[in-house]
């Protein structure tokens, strides 16, 4: 199984090493050391084949290395020149990944075309009324907006715990199923919850003794109500099994 640096891989591939880790990874290809200095790593030949046909990429020839001089044929060329057929490589390696980019992108507009819109002519004003008609002071006038009353929010963020997030003060230091966490409830009359296996919002029946909690969700036009327990009792657990069963509707 041949060796193929990193280099000399993102140089045929024409991409870079960062993109090159990437396509391994996704592939679930190993990064195996150079069998001589195991301070290297690279890719096999196998492997970079895979990837050209897994990227649709065709694999640029690797620049020849110039022959050892021989006694007697004059003094040897510049960095310059011999640099030339390495640089010429990468280059055509360049134009195959823009080539393919711009493939890509021909396809993509392609499933996107606009509809072409019709410009109508601007109606011209007739000659008769030249000036024009005032507005009633009602048409005019705006109703003012009613406030949107936003409510506190319990989300299971992405670093794998909820959080409490209060429109006024922001992020709260509180963790669920603790005492703060069960006054803090006691003090709410409802609430927006996120977690793992759903959504819905929650609101306190404070006419029912001891301060049950309901979970309310809309799905396809229909209302959906479901029962969950009073404040010293609503766990973590008790909002997830809630969610589960509401998420179950949409099946």
């Amino acid at each position: 199984m041949p060796f193929v640096s990193v280099a000399d891989a993102c140089r045929r591939l024409g991409i870079d090493a960062k993109t090159l880790r990437r396509w391994l990874a996704d592939a679930q290809l190993p990064m195996p050391r150079h069998p001589h200095d195991g301070r290297k790593k690279g890719v096999s030949g196998e492997h970079l084949h895979l990837l050209a046909r897994l990227h649709h990429r065709s694999l640029a020839p690797l620049p020849q290395e110039p022959p050892a001089p021989v006694d007697g044929e004059g003094p040897p060329l510049p960095d310059a020149l011999l640099a030339l057929p390495e640089r010429l490589s990468a280059l055509q390696a360049q134009v195959a990944a823009l080539q393919q980019q711009v493939t890509d992108l021909t396809c993509l507009l392609g499933q996107h075309t606009l509809k072409p819109v019709s410009l109508s002519a601007p109606a011209k004003p007739s000659r008769r009324s030249k000036r024009s008609p005032k507005l009633a002071p009602s048409a005019t006038a705006k109703t003012p907006r009613k406030p949107v009353h936003v409510i506190p929010r319990v989300e299971y963020g992405e670093q794998g715990h909820y959080v409490v997030i209060c429109p006024k003060h922001g992020l709260l230091p509180l963790e669920p199923d603790t005492p703060e966490w069960f006054a803090w409830l006691a003090k709410q009359s409802s609430f927006r919850f996120v977690g793992r296996a759903g959504s819905f919002s929650a609101h306190h029946e404070w006419r029912v003794p001891r301060g049950a909690w309901r979970a309310h969700r809309h799905i396809r036009n229909h209302g959906y109500t479901l029962r969950l327990a009073p404040t010293q009792a609503l766990t973590i657990a008790v909002l997830e099994q809630a969610a589960a069963t509401l998420q179950a509707h949409l099946l």
